[in-house]
């Protein structure tokens, strides 16, 4: 979503900061004093938490046009790591000042309010995705629930290493599936963009 889609009042656009990133340089470390919500103007920030072993586990990807550490408004603390996948500029707003608009102002509230319902559906589109039991099972539901027109294009952002934890398969897994279902003639793939052919 662009920024400017929500029409952010004025005393939060003024609070707001810009802050540039490196690739692998964290935003806020799990357990750090929750201070603001983000929103990532270009590059791409994984929200991760780790395993038993040190694997990094995948919350979520944030892209270009997308808010992270939402969840931040209401937590003492923040409950993940945010780390810049690709050297990213994100926007930086005080919680503090977030929450003040919430409770003032009605358009904003209800602006956010209808932000979070349309990720919630994305989650729970994903949830049911990585429920899926074969890899093309989850290539095809991710292009009939968020590709776009009659053929379900979805334009990867980033790597395809990056869909494929997003997918919760291993990058080898996810190019044998491409490779496969375009043999079958079912997907065609074209620079970043994946089609369903049938």
């Amino acid at each position: 979503m662009k920024l400017e889609a929500l029409k952010l009042p004025p005393a939060l656009r003024d609070a707001s900061a810009s802050v540039s990133l490196e690739p692998s340089e964290a935003v806020f470390r799990s357990g750090d004093r929750t201070h603001s919500v983000f929103y990532v103007e270009t590059g791409a920030i994984r929200l991760v938490r780790y395993g038993r072993a040190g694997e990094e586990v995948l919350l979520h990807d944030a892209h270009a046009g997308e808010f992270f550490a939402e969840a931040s408004l209401d937590s003492a603390r923040y409950h993940c790591d945010a780390i810049a996948s690709e050297a990213s500029l994100v926007l930086q707003f005080p919680s503090a000042t977030f929450r003040a608009l919430l409770d003032t102002d009605r358009e904003f509230s209800r602006q956010w309010v209808a932000l979070l319902a349309r990720q919630l559906r994305t989650l729970r589109a994903r949830v049911e995705r990585l429920s899926l039991r074969s890899a093309s099972e989850r290539v095809r539901h991710l292009l009939l629930t968020e590709g776009r027109g009659p053929r379900c294009e979805f334009r990867v952002q980033g790597t395809l290493k990056d869909l494929a934890r997003a997918l919760g398969l291993t990058h080898e897994a996810l190019y044998r599936t491409l490779s496969t279902m375009q043999r079958e003639g079912t997907l065609v793939r074209q620079g970043s963009a994946l089609r369903l052919l049938a």
